[in-house]
């Protein structure tokens, strides 16, 4: 018995101790824990187990299944260990989901730059005699800014042959025009850029005392730099109402969401069973959704997907998801899935997250085109790498660079001195250069994740940075330890 105490003790020792584990390519990082857990469980029965011997040791030396009953009471000892660290895994698992998920929507309410007017919500009204109402952040002077502008206050001040040359003239000039013939205001509310091309913006249009906020994506046509028309713009109506005495009485919008108001009691959840129904049917009314990171599509998808990340749909990108369809939402587990399809049901958008996400209907036998597992094409030992403090403070004095991976407002609220925030999961696409550009030159990096959710975004990190020739060593996943 001396000896499988022994055994343990060197188990738990060596868990705790380990300069870097090798953690499952999985979306919570509790390896670690449930092997801990079941050593702390099982030597706790062990120790029972041999205590108890002494009570019974009598009765031991009266039957002779001596051996068949330690060989029970060890092989149930196992068990017991095994169910009970399971279970604790499952707790930490669905704990540490929630309290992701709890993260990411209270980093939502503090990004609302990113975010555009929900649904069905008045939002401020200007009383101003202005016909056309700048509210855009100044900061943004760029020539595709200034020129949508200068496209609106065309049409606020009734120079609509002006407005249309530069428009995308997809109608003809009459067309154009009868559309804003009884406009008396625009306000310019809200733009977020999205790329080089591309913006959201969110604007009023007033007609008398009649007013309905549009959510707008458009996209100019660059010619040597320099935007000179409208190429493409989808609008959706974000709310209407009427201005009484200064303020705004929203009128019904179930006309533009009629597909919506018939389907809103869908279920959420799609299972594999129904999406390979959809897909192998004749149906059209229906759209995949890969809301992954591009290195993640990049390595494989599902043919036929539309792939648009989430930090994109979130800036605006939501208005091109169609609002007469249902959106069947593709992320690598589920979880970033289930918040993309609530993220597009707050939009009047009827979204389903596919459980257990690409990884699980890739295990159920589903199409897909590439690689799903990460570690698959990512072998090598520094994908798997997670540092124990004690080297980390050893490689920082070797000049290695740390690049935290978490929510911005995690790292505003506390961070280790000298990393930098490259949180690619919530960046748009037009502003990742300018996070990645925070580090010099082949820089040798460790990203940091803070233990379970977001550790899959540092190994994803890692790989994007040693696409700009940066060297990624492994990920750190304790930085509390560095306070």
């Amino acid at each position: 018995m001396i000896w499988l105490i022994a055994f343990f003790l060197i188990l738990i020792w060596s868990c705790g101790q380990a300069k870097a584990v090798m953690p499952p390519d999985f979306i919570f990082n509790v390896g670690t824990q449930i092997v801990q857990a079941f050593s702390v469980i099982m030597l706790f029965f062990t120790f029972a187990l041999t205590i108890s011997y002494q009570f019974i040791k009598n009765w031991l030396n009266a039957i002779k299944g001596k051996k068949l009953f330690w060989l029970i009471s060890i092989v149930s000892v196992i068990i017991i260990s095994l169910a009970l660290a399971f279970y604790y895994g499952d707790f930490r698992q669905n704990q540490e989901y929630q309290q992701w998920l709890a993260d990411s929507l209270k980093f939502g309410q503090k990004t609302a730059g990113l975010d555009q007017l929900q649904i069905g919500q008045v939002g401020k009204l200007d009383n101003s005699n202005q016909k056309f109402v700048d509210l855009i952040n100044k900061d943004l002077a760029d020539e595709n800014t200034v020129f949508i502008k200068k496209y609106y206050s065309f049409i606020a001040n009734g120079q609509l042959d002006e407005a249309y040359d530069i428009s995308k003239k997809g109608v003809d000039t009459n067309t154009f025009k009868s559309w804003y013939t009884n406009t008396t205001k625009i306000s310019l509310d809200k733009l977020t850029r999205i790329d080089d091309k591309t913006s959201s913006l969110e604007l009023t249009l007033y007609e008398g005392n009649i007013y309905t906020r549009y959510g707008v994506l458009m996209s100019l046509l660059i010619e040597n730099a320099h935007p000179i028309r409208i190429e493409k713009s989808d609008a959706r109506v974000l709310s209407k109402g009427s201005i009484v005495n200064g303020s705004g009485t929203p009128q019904s919008i179930s006309n533009d969401y009629a597909f919506y108001n018939s389907n809103k009691n869908k279920k959420i959840i799609l299972t594999n069973q129904e999406l390979k129904d959809a897909l192998s049917s004749k149906r059209s009314d229906f759209m995949v959704l890969d809301a992954r990171e591009n290195l993640e599509y990049d390595n494989g998808h599902l043919d036929g997907s539309v792939h648009i990340r989430f930090a994109d749909l979130k800036s605006g990108r939501w208005i091109e998801v169609p609002n007469d369809k249902f959106i069947y939402v593709l992320c690598w587990s589920g979880i970033r899935g289930k918040e993309v399809a609530d993220f597009l049901r707050s939009k009047m958008i009827v979204a389903s997250y596919l459980e257990n996400g690409a990884n699980g209907w890739v295990d159920s036998g589903g199409a897909w085109n590439g690689n799903i597992k990460f570690l698959d094409k990512y072998t090598e030992e520094k994908y798997q790498l997670v540092f124990e403090t004690a080297d980390i403070r050893k490689l920082v004095g070797e000049g290695v660079k740390l690049v935290d991976c978490r929510q911005p407002d995690k790292f505003n609220d506390w961070h280790v001195p000298g990393s930098v925030n490259i949180p690619i999961m919530y960046t748009p696409t037009l502003g990742m250069e300018g996070v990645f550009s925070q580090l010099m030159p082949k820089s040798r990096v460790v990203t940091i994740c803070d233990d379970y959710v977001n550790c899959f975004d540092a190994k994803i990190t890692g790989v994007e940075l040693e696409n700009r020739g940066h060297t990624f060593l492994g990920r750190y996943n304790k930085p509390w330890e560095m306070k």
